[in-house]
């Protein structure tokens, strides 16, 4: 109706056609007469323009009158039935058309979905990426559209499955209400189907598809870097591998890729190329220098331009792991070393015979004799304080260890015969306190075993397989009773309920106990193989260098992609894959992968007799009432100016 503003041209050219002329008359000498046609002229001139906006604005309002204006900017306060309106917002939607973002486009939409919807219906608005958030209903349950704003920034991956799945279960909560209908707005990305496996949708509601993407659009893109390893010893070099995808119809020939990292001022930029046949994927692989102790992070980028940038650069943080210094505390030492409470102890940690070191050990290890008399050498070079079977902490050495942890230090505590419940005290006033100590718990009948063991920390996690040793064939013959205090994980306990291992934050550093002496108090556990990596992974978790180490590689989700620090770690945030491949479905082929019905011909049907039922009353925001009374009073004027007015 609106292509009928038009006609506004016909009062123009019926005001140029028969505007009137002046024709020149000479006349005597009337110099009064002269200065009242002039001002005649004046207002005449005035009234003829304001005529010609009268009759433009009568066309105008006309034409809007039959169009049926209304206001758009709250939906969903009726009580019949139910609409959904699902908005994608992953990453490929921040592509551009006309200048836009495809998500500016999908907003544009909404007046067009809106009108499909009767006015009686019940209308929910949710954003969907990898997951669903619905958008904020009033009081009233109206949802405002003229406060919808595209996100800012889009990074999350496509799922159809899971969108389907939440307006599904939306849509089964409605049922029997009125009718039933989803309408997705989206860019149709072929790669965008989710798990299928867990899609869950009412065969008999119809979903209607709005496709907003935009002509083919070719792509070179960074999908996957991978590290060897996301931990590397410390000035050691390491290997970084990252896929280059060519979504192009044309080959990629010789395009250079770049890897940049940085630690503490220090840059290391090597360079690539990639070369790849139309839609097929390639490696580069760069080969980085010794990496020095710390964090290094940036980006694998290719260079060039096209029609979708934010996939060109792919985040990497890799983190150079210095060997911790460890000082281990032997609480019950002997003149013969081999009898010493922390003789397998200093063995599986130093791998080397007494007075000599191993190059590549993983541990500098430095060993103090911790009795009565003896007083806690200098705890600043120390990255973790393992104490075997130490009786208790002095206060003044309780105050350093204090000090040692609240600066970040961690520990690790192993049980013994000279832990009694008078060393709970000294326990706690260091810090390393994990609850009552309750002195020596003896096997009596048979051994102990471990019969649960946390199988999802970083510390126990390799144990979970068989093949790296089974923890439950260790056998005990006693070991420190602990009663775990609030805040303290077990990780391990014996049958009859003991902790064995148990595990408390201190802030940036944690201690981890092990009730076990490991000397023979408590049986022959440490002559069997799982006493070294068992050992290892507890002072390595101590530091929070067990598994992948502090770094972690996670999907966008959502989240802006980078490095950030999270608690003591570090998580790395990128695009999904597969939201690089920017080929486009069909909306049949929509409908047919997800087996939802699709809005056909006889749907369309349905709706235009609702539109026409919608249309004998008031929907929410009309404006024709108001369109009506201001053409009246237009046409009154019209008319009564008309009548004083020579055209």
């Amino acid at each position: 109706m609106l292509t009928a503003l038009a006609a506004v041209i016909l009062p123009i050219i019926a005001h140029l056609i028969f505007r009137r002329r002046s024709r020149p008359v000479e006349l005597g000498t009337l110099r009064f007469l002269k200065v009242a046609v002039r001002r005649d002229t004046r207002r005449r001139r005035l009234k003829r323009w304001v005529l010609l906006a009268l009759r433009v604005g009568c066309v105008v309002l006309l034409v809007l009158l039959f169009a049926r204006p209304y206001r758009a900017e709250a939906v969903g306060g009726g009580d019949t039935g139910l609409t959904v309106i699902l908005i994608d917002r992953s990453a490929s939607m921040d592509r551009k058309r006309d200048g836009e973002r495809l998500v500016e486009h999908a907003l544009k939409k909404l007046p067009d979905v809106v009108t499909r919807t009767s006015s009686r219906s019940r209308v929910e608005v949710a954003w969907f990426d990898s997951k669903v958030e619905p958008v904020g209903q009033s009081e009233d349950g109206r949802v405002s559209l003229a406060d919808l704003k595209a996100p800012a920034a889009l990074t999350g991956g496509t799922d159809f499955a899971a969108a389907l799945t939440w307006a599904g279960a939306r849509c089964e909560a409605a049922r029997g209400g009125g009718p039933l209908a989803v309408h997705v707005i989206t860019d149709l990305q072929r790669t965008g189907f989710g798990s299928l496996d867990t899609l869950v949708f009412p065969k008999d509601v119809p979903v209607h598809v709005w496709d907003v993407g935009p002509a083919p659009t070719t792509n070179v893109a960074i999908t996957e870097v991978r590290p060897t390893s996301l931990m590397v010893r410390a000035d050691h070099p390491t290997t970084v591998q990252a896929t280059v995808l060519n979504a192009r119809p044309e080959r990629l020939d010789q395009r250079t890729v770049r890897l940049s990292l940085s630690n503490r001022g220090k840059v290391i930029t090597l360079p690539g190329v990639a070369s790849a046949a139309p839609g097929a994927a390639t490696t580069v692989t760069f080969e980085t220098p010794p990496l020095g102790p710390g964090l290094w992070q940036g980006t694998v980028s290719v260079a060039g331009e096209d029609g979708f940038s934010i996939d060109d650069a792919r985040h990497v943080a890799v983190f150079a792991a210095a060997r911790p210094r460890v000082l281990l505390l032997d609480g019950a030492a002997r003149d013969v070393a081999a009898l010493g409470e922390a003789y397998f102890l200093e063995r599986a940690l130093g791998l080397a015979p007494p007075g000599e070191t191993v190059p590549d050990a993983p541990f500098r290890l430095i060993v103090f004799p911790y009795g009565p008399e003896a007083r806690l050498p200098d705890l600043r070079e120390v990255d973790v304080l393992v104490a075997a079977n130490v009786a208790g902490f002095p206060t003044a050495d309780a105050e350093r260890v204090k000090a040692f942890l609240d600066r970040g230090g961690s520990a690790v505590v192993f049980g013994g015969g000279n832990l009694t419940p008078g060393s709970g005290a000294g326990y706690a006033n260091a810090g390393l306190a994990v609850g009552a100590i309750g002195g020596n718990h003896a096997a009596r009948d048979v051994p102990f075993r471990i019969s649960e063991f946390a199988t999802d920390h970083p510390v126990l996690a390799p144990f979970a397989d068989p093949q790296h040793g089974d923890l439950h064939r260790l056998t005990f013959s006693g070991c420190t009773r602990v009663t775990p205090a609030d805040g303290v994980r077990v990780l391990a306990k014996f049958g009859d309920g003991t902790p064995i291992v148990l595990e408390r934050q201190t802030g940036a550093g944690r201690v981890l106990w092990c009730a076990a002496s490991v000397g023979r108090e408590h049986g022959e556990w440490s002559r069997s193989r799982l006493f070294l990596p068992l050992v290892h992974q507890l002072v390595r978790g101590a530091t929070g260098l067990t598994g992948a180490g502090p770094v972690r590689d996670l999907p966008a989700r959502g989240e802006v992609p980078g490095v950030r620090s999270v608690g003591a770690g570090w998580e790395v945030r990128n695009l999904e894959p597969q939201e690089s491949e920017l080929e486009a479905c069909s909306a049949e082929e929509f409908a047919k992968r997800l087996g939802v019905p699709l809005a056909s011909g006889a749907d369309e049907s349905v709706i235009e007799a609702k539109k026409e039922q919608d249309g004998l009353e008031l929907r929410a925001g009309e404006l024709w009432p108001w369109v009506w009374l201001m053409l009246v009073l237009c046409w009154l004027a019209e008319g009564l100016l008309a009548n004083r007015t020579v055209a």
